[in-house]
């Protein structure tokens, strides 16, 4: 059996109670101090260290002060960075779960300093861990649900908890039917909700999506709203909308890139160096969704550019006889099928 190793991380050096900074406890209605909550994520790989870092990020940058009036709306809110309204169980402990000491050594490098209190267990039972933590992040590949998810120590350890799958394709039903029923006792958690951001999450940029089933408590809605907004903007969607979202949220940052990739070998060609080119292109990139973000629609953004005989009109031009729409859109279209077999294959399981 292979062995299993910690790896443990503070946040600074205030006083703690068992490894908590005492500021961050939440308290009762009576003022006394209650149990902090800890978030595991299962599966922290890419977008779950992303995820990671930047809701540390966002608690260091808000400080542990909790406003016990604050309230976050459940509802297709365009959600800003928040401190944890004090009557959600929001997280002040974090474990990042692993197989491999290579991926446990790429978080602790991603942790860097300042140190994060933070535990890092790498090793095949992540069972002990799991039993500590109260909300859960799936993290793992979909193709590795049943693997993950499928033994009785895990189902034991997740039981009535708060479960929030980041797995493309994969359903709140699908999860629900793999933890299912073992010797006639239900291990199927309280909650299991979807969520997808975006690796943007590191830079706390990111576009989440959720889908949160009926009959999901207010208080629950309140703390996964405040944990996706504390890294960007959150929007609630049905069920039926999610692998379209996935594609348009989670796989797009990977599009924008290839496009600037492009954008700046050209400005190379032409004399630029690839750092300037890349700052450029990068900050053009992100000023043009600024003001969509602001209203503009994206026709009126190029009309406005594209004067009679300028050279964008030329430019714009070269891309339409590339059929760049019909390239990107379908590029669009296939993600969300990919993402719906990741979903199928599973089931065939």
């Amino acid at each position: 059996m292979p062995k299993e190793f910690h790896y443990h991380y503070k946040i600074d050096n205030s006083t703690f109670l068992r490894g908590v900074p005492m500021a961050s406890l939440h308290r009762s209605a009576q003022g006394v101090p209650t149990a902090p909550h800890t978030l595991a994520i299962l599966g922290c790989g890419a977008l779950g260290t992303a995820i990671l870092l930047g809701v540390l990020a966002s608690i260091r940058a808000h400080g542990d002060s909790l406003d016990e009036n604050e309230t976050v709306s459940p509802a297709n809110a365009v959600a800003t960075q928040k401190s944890p309204p004090s009557s959600s169980p929001t997280p002040n402990n974090f474990i990042a779960c692993v197989r491999t000491a290579v991926s446990a050594a790429r978080i602790t490098k991603a942790l860097g300093t300042p140190p994060c209190n933070v535990t890092i267990h790498h090793g095949h039972d992540s069972a002990p861990s799991l039993l500590d933590a109260d909300i859960i992040i799936l993290g793992c590949q979909p193709i590795d649900l049943h693997s993950c998810l499928g033994n009785d120590t895990i189902k034991a350890a997740l039981h009535g908890k708060l479960v929030i799958s980041l797995l493309a394709g994969v359903t709140i039903s699908d999860i629900e039917s793999v933890l299912g029923w073992q010797d006639g006792k239900s291990y199927v958690p309280t909650t299991v909700i979807r969520a997808m951001p975006n690796t943007a999450s590191v830079v706390r940029q990111s576009m989440t999506v959720i889908e949160a089933p009926g009959g999901t408590s207010a208080r629950t809605l309140r703390m996964v709203d405040w944990l996706f907004s504390s890294i960007g903007i959150v929007q609630h969607i049905p069920a039926s909308k999610f692998d379209t979202c996935t594609a348009l949220c989670a796989s797009t940052p990977a599009f924008f890139a290839l496009f600037l990739e492009g954008l700046i070998d050209g400005a190379v060609a032409l004399g630029l160096t690839r750092s300037e080119a890349q700052i450029m292109a990068a900050q053009a990139m992100k000023g043009s969704a600024e003001l969509v973000l602001a209203g503009d629609h994206p026709t009126k953004v190029k009309e406005e550019i594209t004067t009679p005989g300028g050279s964008t009109i030329r430019g714009v031009l070269k891309l339409e006889q590339g059929n760049l729409r019909a390239v990107v859109a379908g590029a669009l279209i296939e993600c969300k099928t990919a993402a719906e077999g990741l979903g199928a294959r599973n089931r065939e399981k």
